[in-house]
């Protein structure tokens, strides 16, 4: 579906996209769960939580939570922009198609 909307593009994810990502929104004032695409274009504080081990039948599982300091891209692109912790997404016109797809489905 992504190749009608002109999505050919393959997205650099040079982080581990299976961990629990987050990112900081300073006007909400604490950490948010998003999803891969929002992570890498989220112009801020960002982290990646992740297991440091998996025992079958451990219902405690330590967890190991770093920051993020990798490139930023442009929302739905591989454009690298500068770092300058506004702490809000880069975007662009994909991210309004999306904006927009996403408010007519209601």
């Amino acid at each position: 579906m992504a190749e009608k909307r002109g999505e050919t593009e393959k997205l650099t994810y040079d982080f581990n996209t299976a961990g629990l990502l987050e990112v900081f929104v300073p006007k909400l004032d604490g950490w948010y769960r998003v999803t891969g695409r929002e992570f890498r274009s989220f112009d801020g504080l960002r982290r990646i939580t992740v297991p440091t081990e998996c025992r079958l039948g451990t219902v405690q599982v330590p967890m190991e939570t770093f920051e993020y300091w990798g490139p930023v891209f442009m929302f739905g692109t591989n454009q690298e922009m500068s770092y300058t912790n506004s702490g809000s997404m880069y975007t662009g016109k994909i991210w309004d198609s999306a904006r927009e797809t996403s408010e007519k489905r209601g």
